[in-house]
């Protein structure tokens, strides 16, 4: 089984399923905002876990959210169409917009928090004014409900998923469509964007989250297999690092941005998990689910996990070992077209990110400090111990590096061990590995290490770099290759 994070809080109130959770900052404090299929909007305090108010006043069950800024305005859509916009302070209805004509699934504000989206399952998307409520866009190029809506943090562009199985991206302002839809495997039930509004990230009802260029349209790698069904809904930490995931399969996930591996535990519920968010600093995640509970986990000691560090064909014999090294070269043509995939033709998709630079500082102040280090310490890679090869053979194969959100924190026992930073080869000159008795046959079968300078120049070899170098070599020893 794996290894999974236990909540710190636990909020009970909702009568029915929790359908989707929101972190706000109002008055300094931290706040979670709640709505339900028991047609309620709740207001929680963080640090106590206590309910502090419940706005009631749609007629059937509640499931789009979103709050302001300021936390003073909260906006939730029900199952009849219906959306209200309500005052935080005085629980009053502030304006209530009705012209969708079926559930509303999903809410946003645009970053400047001047006009709202909502996505329906009448398969429209509608582009709202917030201070007058006026409708300024009804849009519905999808050929299905539509299940979910994003702006982007630069609140140029807007991007809307469906059961369509397509993503579509609009002009925030014209309503415009701006690339071919993003074409999905499944349903698709959420979106995010990246903080520099240059990636889309989506997942399906297909257990997977899919990567895109917003500025083309184009598929970024491979889909990432994170469950094992449906993936209900999806959130971006604020500097962009982390996403999460919430499944049907009863778990919420979280995952680097950067290398798309699990990032800590997971957090395990006893039923499905509909919604998961992050709160403003990202040391805090709530996950809501259909036994009607709040769950509140403190993410900040987590670590990356390695999965499947060393691969069983690296513990075996010498035979596998000398085909490792024969599709070096294959290997290393596959990872340089994935590193350029993510290029837009003028070469800037994105700043690279940096695996290692998230490191918590401390908890999250809105709670009560948990016997957490608040020391500011580099944070080192960790590395398993390198796994020793047999027969004598003298080579060890480190695993790949994690990254550490804490290096003041101590290991748990489910992250492996620091230990050296770099595989270790004993030699006995710079080019020839120690061996028990070497039989020459051996090496020859590594081509890499039985090149001429003859054949530097050839198409096989991928390293002009070191192929340079060792022409000087060959020349200044004299080669009587004609082609030298």
């Amino acid at each position: 089984m794996e290894p999974s994070l236990s909540p710190i809080r636990m909020l009970r109130g909702h009568t029915d399923w929790v359908q989707e959770v929101v972190f706000s900052k109002y008055r300094n404090k931290l706040k979670v905002i709640s709505t339900s299929d028991d047609k309620t909007v709740r207001i929680w305090d963080v640090e106590t876990g206590e309910q502090e108010k419940s706005l009631e006043g749609h007629a059937s069950r509640t499931i789009g959210l979103v709050v302001s800024m300021d936390g003073r305005r909260i906006v939730s859509g029900a199952d009849d169409g219906e959306i209200i916009i309500w005052d935080a302070d005085t629980k009053e209805i502030i304006r209530c917009l009705s012209h969708h004509t079926d559930r509303v699934i999903c809410i946003r504000f645009s970053p400047d928090e001047k006009t709202l989206a909502s996505a329906s399952e009448d398969g429209t998307l509608k582009i709202w004014n917030v201070d007058t409520g006026k409708l300024m866009f009804d849009i519905d190029d999808h050929q299905d409900s539509v299940r979910t809506v994003a702006y982007s943090p630069s609140g140029i562009k807007l991007a809307s998923g469906s059961n369509d199985q397509t993503v579509r991206i609009w002009n925030a302002v014209t309503a415009k469509q701006q690339t071919q839809p993003l074409s999905h495997g499944a349903v698709v039930r959420s979106i995010v964007w990246s903080p520099d509004s240059r990636r889309i990230i989506s997942a399906c009802n297909d257990g997977q989250i899919y990567f895109w260029s917003a500025p083309t349209g184009a598929q970024l790698g491979s889909p990432l297999h994170a469950h094992s069904e449906s993936i209900n809904s999806l959130a971006i930490s604020p500097d962009g690092e982390l996403i999460a995931s919430a499944s049907t399969d009863r778990t919420a996930r979280l995952w680097s941005t950067s290398t798309r591996k699990p990032f800590g535990r997971i957090l395990q519920h006893a039923f499905l998990i509909g919604t998961i968010a992050f709160s403003p600093d990202g040391q805090l995640v709530a996950t809501g689910d259909m036994q009607n509970i709040i769950f509140l986990w403190d993410i900040s000691q987590e670590s990356t996990i390695i999965t499947n560090a060393v691969s069983p064909s690296f513990v075996s014999p010498a035979s596998n070992i000398t085909r490792y090294i024969d599709e070096f070269s294959a290997s290393s043509d596959s990872l340089s077209a994935s590193l350029t995939s993510d290029e837009s033709p003028d070469g800037s998709e994105f700043a690279t990110e940096h695996v290692g630079s998230r490191d918590a500082t401390s908890p999250s102040p809105s709670l009560h400090p948990q016997i957490h280090s608040n020391r500011e310490i580099p944070s080192p890679a960790r590395t398993s111990p390198p796994v020793e090869l047999p027969d004598g053979l003298g080579i060890q194969v480190p695993p790949d590096t994690i990254t550490s959100r804490d290096a003041a924190s101590s290991p748990s026992p489910y992250i492996l061990p620091r230990g050296s930073s770099h595989p270790q080869i004993a030699t006995s000159s710079a080019s020839t590995p120690v061996l028990s008795s070497p039989p020459k046959s051996f090496w020859k079968r590594f081509p890499i290490l039985n090149r001429s300078a003859a054949s530097i120049d050839s198409k096989w070899w991928k390293f002009p770099r070191i192929g340079s170098i060792m022409r000087r070599k060959h020349r200044g020893a004299g080669s009587d290759d004609p082609q030298h």
